[in-house]
């Protein structure tokens, strides 16, 4: 018991000194709860979640990405985790599931006829 009050003595003193109008940070405070984010989509590998954040990021959409390293480290976690988790702000979940859902292969199959000398010609 004496060891844990010199201990917290210690972490209080390297904290730097409190003025009379701000408060000490408490760690955890201030951080959105976990509830307030929705899994929009799970991948069994990082690559394709950072594409997809990617996107969602080009269309002003902030998203977190979960257990990514713990996948990363070991791939056989990936099915025990249900994969890397891509979360939204749960006001977003629904512009960022259509932004997913957008498919645009259709524009990159017409961009694959053109060459670029082409377009000079």
């Amino acid at each position: 018991m004496i060891a844990f009050a010199a201990l917290t003595r210690l972490a209080l003193s390297l904290l730097p000194p409190a003025r009379n109008d701000e408060e000490l940070p408490i760690p955890g405070v201030g951080l959105p709860d976990m509830d307030e984010f929705v899994t929009v989509a799970t991948y069994d590998n990082s690559t394709d979640a950072h594409i997809a954040l990617g996107r969602l990021s080009a269309e002003g959409i902030e998203a977190l990405l979960f257990d990514e390293q713990t996948v990363q480290m070991d791939w056989l976690y990936a099915i025990a985790l249900g994969g890397v988790k891509l979360r939204v702000a749960r006001g977003d979940e629904i512009a960022a599931r259509r932004v997913l859902a957008t498919d645009y292969s259709a524009a990159l199959s017409d961009m694959d006829g053109e060459h670029p000398d082409d377009a000079q010609q």
